[in-house]
């Protein structure tokens, strides 16, 4: 095996980083203490061009810092340059992966690119949830954006760091047990890092009730911003009585010349929004009702609803239906690993911590109240602080 040489200093986490690397790997290593304009110093400036600590050596070759010998794993490069054997291709090794690409996802990816973290975000999508609405309002810094722009300007912002992505992959399990985490996606890849941010948000709650699942995409949906303008001509039902399906309703009062809004209690959301709602007279609205079926062959052609206070029964016609009456936390993954409440979302502490070493949740897949877009980016900026926190205290 080729000989290792480290040229380090005592107090630089990086140094410690980069000899924890080498020990978990059982590569040894020649340590070299340095201090700055020493004689030591310049001799590593020589042989290696860079004054900044760590400098290693491979041989004669010198192959950068910490991120570096990472990187070199990562692409399978290290056992070749040590002169060993490679078995096949290595499993990719991170600090951190990051389990969402929704503002938590993305906001925690920048703070632990920031922290020179080798960093992975794997999601099904960019945007999150912020993709199923037209505009945003309450964000600081923005009196208005519309989303699809505040979407890219966070995508932006990540790849300035050139944080590496897997968009469009979904996880299919988890080992989080051992002092390496591994995630491994449904095409059968595998990834190692030393820790993982749970940034998975929520998904849509499903009424429940027959013909639904039959009539998915055949005028059922659960995003108006999606799919409003599909319903240009159409009677459409939404249901739910929170600020989601009064947004859904203002959305097709542009497209649709008949709106029932359908909720189990009195209507909820912002009074700015009912009052621009319920001026309408494209609008009719049915409280303490419940859905009992949605009925169609291969689409949607009406629903039947019951008054919760009379049980008298009446039907909708209506050829497309909003659903909007909740949404639920995508913890399945961590079911069994994790503590969650009765709700599903992970419990975290004010860290992030999930009481797994090494694993870390933020945004609306954790018990943080108030799901916002600017709570969500600032739960997944302490959550890359938090386990850069726990990846320099490893030794």
């Amino acid at each position: 095996m080729a000989k290792v040489i480290i040229y380090s200093t005592d107090g630089c986490p990086f140094c410690a980083k980069a000899k924890s690397f080498l020990t978990e790997k059982g590569i040894s290593y020649d340590g070299i203490e340095v201090q700055s304009g020493s004689s030591v110093w310049e001799e590593m400036k020589k042989k290696t061009g860079s004054g900044s600590l760590p400098q290693i050596l491979i041989g004669d070759e010198p192959v950068g810092g910490y991120s570096d010998l990472v990187n070199l794993e990562a692409g399978g490069e290290l056992s070749q340059k040590l002169g060993l054997a490679e078995e096949g291709k290595g499993v990719p090794l991170y600090d951190v992966i990051i389990i969402g690409g929704g503002p938590a996802g993305l906001s925690a990816a920048v703070y632990a690119a920031r922290k020179i973290l080798k960093t992975l975000v794997v999601s099904k999508d960019i945007g999150g949830q912020v993709a199923w609405t037209y505009d945003v309002d309450n964000y600081l810094g923005f009196s208005q954006v519309d989303t699809a722009d505040l979407i890219a300007k966070f995508e932006d912002h990540v790849e300035k760091y050139g944080v590496e992505k897997l968009v469009g992959a979904e996880v299919k399990a988890l080992e989080l047990t051992g002092k390496l985490k591994k995630v491994t996606t449904v095409d059968g890849d595998s990834y190692l890092s030393k820790t993982l941010i749970i940034a998975t948000g929520k998904r849509p709650r499903p009424l429940n009730v027959p013909g639904e699942k039959e009539l998915t995409g055949r005028g059922v949906t659960y995003c108006s911003t999606c799919d409003a303008a599909l319903f240009e001509g159409f009677d459409v039902a939404v249901m739910g009585g929170g600020n989601s399906a009064l947004e859904s309703v203002f959305d097709l009062m542009k497209v649709s010349p008949k709106i029932y809004m359908v909720s189990l209690t009195s209507v909820t959301g912002d009074e700015i929004l009912q009052d621009k709602v319920m001026s309408s007279p494209k609008v009719e609205i049915f409280t303490e009702y419940k859905i009992l079926r949605i009925e169609g062959e291969s689409s949607v052609e009406g629903i039947e609803i019951e008054s919760l206070k009379t049980g008298k029964t009446k039907k909708l016609s209506v050829q497309g239906i909003i659903v909007e009456i909740g949404l639920l936390p995508n913890s399945e993954l961590v079911m069994d690993i994790v503590e969650t409440n009765r709700t599903g979302e992970i419990i975290v502490d004010s860290r992030c911590h999930t009481g797994v070493s090494g694993v870390f949740a933020c945004g609306d897949v954790t018990n943080v109240p108030y799901k916002q877009i600017i709570v969500a980016a600032g739960e997944g900026a302490k959550a890359a602080l938090s386990a850069y926190d726990y990846i320099i205290k490893q030794r």
